[in-house]
């Protein structure tokens, strides 16, 4: 890190190198306070109900969750979890019955020269012209006619347009012209029972995503799933009912909503030991203050010997039925460096960051999602020496130790889903520009003028019952130097487990991970309350060859090691990790961290 330098000139001598958020400018101060990411179910598979209606409901998902990235920040919003389909053991969703044409006992018979099927929009005549050519010319009854329109009725069901009838309708047959005419079904009207913040304008408008003509009953649960994973609902449940006329339904949900307030409290060590690397914080979030959707979050964390505070505040809001999102955030930090010889030194550092962000997916079901994103960010930061002497550290930042970046950013993502796993992938491309006074230096120095590329992978496999695998790379890319704000972190129990908090950056890395999850004990709704995790991380991070701040000698790292997570309660989880570092290096210290072991409780209520 950039004090580093500064702190050797100080003392006159070297020193075992501490790693700090405010030499970076914000690089690091933005740390999540939780060490790993909770992916929330979001797919669910179908109940059938056997009366004249369908039940979709949604099971609670084993959730799983995914190694943490100190890079992950940097994208525009956060993009669904990678989590695999849960097995669809229930059967498919049938029609609801139709009652039996009545049969005269002595049906006439009538002498068939064409067939004509009308009102279709769906099929074409090849395959509706086999059905009914092999008849045409031939005599038949009325309860054979009736036949061929159920043929066709069934020709729809198959393929999910469970309210689509081919009926034969009351006519006149003259020349042995006969017309079967298929009614395609509609959805004429949606009732939503059980809402109470949320506006059922919200649910509407997702649902009818799914209500194409003629209705299908596949795309139709599609949007019931993911109705079901939108974070405001606990359960949702429809019933399918009929309508007015012939091909009409009416969709009946039932909502149950989740709590509008929840929150978390939270202690780990995974800051940094110059700062205090245990600390303890709380997330706030709130849902549906407009009744569309939206959140207000905050967060708060402080280390335990009061060298860093970071206070977050973030709002978004959906704004298409797709969801498509606006989201605002702001992070205020502020450090002060507490590992002692260095205390004394009054080395403190303060930063401001805002963001506003715009995501739209272009695909969303439950098996897959792509999805682009737009946002801009501002970062400001500076660093003191003596409390209030403002100091330059590193190569970058002006002589009053002010550095700003204003980056454009281009994200892209896209998550598949399986019932054996899922795939993940993440793209950000980021512009610094010289807008809003950003730091400009003449080359090489680093300055706020900078492109950069971001790219992620992480797959989860199912290797069994109880045993998940869960792999994954980043890469970061870039032609120029870089502020430490923009660069790329490995190190520590966010990222590489084995070694101290934020133990190298560069300006391009590359990192690697490898997990087991084996679950040794599950309660008695199957999710695991106790899994065992070995672990593999890897990282090497460089600089460009033209980057004046120099990175040390060892820079890739490598480690083995075994976590758990346990849950004892609901709300509770207890996680520990300790990595075996496979590279020795010259400057660890005694620090737990050194020592490779992080922790992580966390209560959410």
């Amino acid at each position: 890190m950039l004090l580093d330098s500064a702190i050797s000139t100080l003392l006159g001598r070297r020193f075992t190198p501490f790693y700090v958020g405010i030499a970076c400018i914000g690089a690091t101060s933005a740390i999540l306070l939780e060490s790993r990411y909770t992916v929330a179910a979001s797919c669910c598979t179908n109940t059938l109900s056997h009366e004249t209606s369908f039940q979709i409901q949604t099971p609670p998902v084993t959730p799983q969750t995914l190694p943490p990235n100190p890079n992950e920040d940097r994208f525009p919003q956060p993009s669904p979890s990678p989590e695999p389909l849960p097995p669809n053991s229930d059967p498919p969703i049938q029609p609801p019955p139709t009652p039996p044409s009545p049969t005269a006992p002595n049906s006439p018979t009538i002498q068939i020269q064409k067939i004509n099927v009308t009102g279709s929009t769906v099929f074409g005549f090849d395959l509706i012209d086999p059905i009914v050519q092999s008849l045409q010319g031939r005599i038949l009854t009325l309860e054979q006619l009736r036949q061929v329109a159920d043929t066709i009725t069934q020709l729809y069901l198959d393929r999910g347009y469970i309210t689509s009838r081919a009926i034969l309708v009351d006519q006149v047959i003259t020349n042995g012209i006969v017309e079967i005419r298929i009614f395609e079904g509609v959805l004429e009207d949606i009732h939503i029972e059980g809402n109470r913040r949320v506006n059922p304008n919200y649910i509407k408008s997702r649902l009818q995503l799914g209500a194409g003509i003629p209705l299908n009953t596949a795309q139709l649960e599609d949007q019931l799933r993911l109705l079901r994973a939108d974070p405001s609902f606990e359960n949702v449940e429809a019933s399918l009912r009929a309508g007015t006329q012939i091909g009409k339904s009416i969709l009946i949900v039932r909502v149950t909503e989740a709590k509008s307030l929840t929150g978390s409290v939270s202690t780990d060590n995974s800051s940094s030991y110059s700062v205090g690397s245990e600390r303890v914080g709380v997330n706030l979030r709130y849902r549906n203050l407009t009744g569309y959707g939206d959140e207000i979050s905050t967060s708060y964390s402080r280390s335990t010997t009061g060298g860093s505070n970071t206070v977050e505040l973030g709002y978004r809001i959906p704004f298409n039925p797709k969801n498509g999102t606006i989201q605002l955030q702001m992070t205020l930090d502020s450090n002060r460096v507490t590992a002692q010889p260095f205390a004394q030194f009054g080395i403190k550092g303060k930063s401001e960051s805002y963001e506003i962000s715009v995501r739209q997916p272009l695909v969303r079901t439950p098996r897959e999602e792509l999805a682009l994103s737009f946002g801009f960010n501002f970062r400001n930061g500076q660093t003191f020496l003596f409390d209030n002497i403002p100091t330059r550290f590193g190569i970058g930042p002006n002589e009053e130790g002010v550095s700003r970046t204003s980056v454009i950013k281009f994200g892209q993502d896209y998550l598949q889903r399986d019932t054996k796993g899922a795939w993940a992938l993440r793209s950000l491309f980021s512009l610094g520009t010289g807008w809003f006074d950003a730091t400009i230096n003449p080359d090489p120095i680093p300055d706020g003028r900078f492109f950069s590329w971001l790219a992620q992978v992480q797959r989860v496999q199912i290797l069994g019952q109880d045993n998940t695998l869960l792999v994954g790379a980043d890469l970061q890319l870039t032609p120029n130097s870089l502020l430490p704000s923009q660069q790329f972190v490995i190190g520590g129990g966010q990222s590489l487990r084995g070694y101290r908090q934020n133990t190298r950056v560069g300006d391009n890395g590359l990192r690697f991970f490898l997990e087991d999850r084996i679950t040794l004990e599950r309660n008695a709704a199957g999710i695991p309350i106790f899994q065992l995790t070995p672990f593999f991380d890897a990282g090497w991070v460089w600089n460009h060859p033209d980057n004046p701040n120099l990175l040390p000698s060892q820079r890739f790292l490598a480690a083995i090691g075994v976590g758990i997570i346990w849950q004892p309660l609901p709300k509770l989880s207890l996680e520990l990790d300790y990595g075996f570092p496979l590279v020795e290096l010259k400057d660890r210290g005694t620090n737990a961290q050194d020592e490779g072991f992080y922790f992580n409780v966390r209560y959410q209520f």
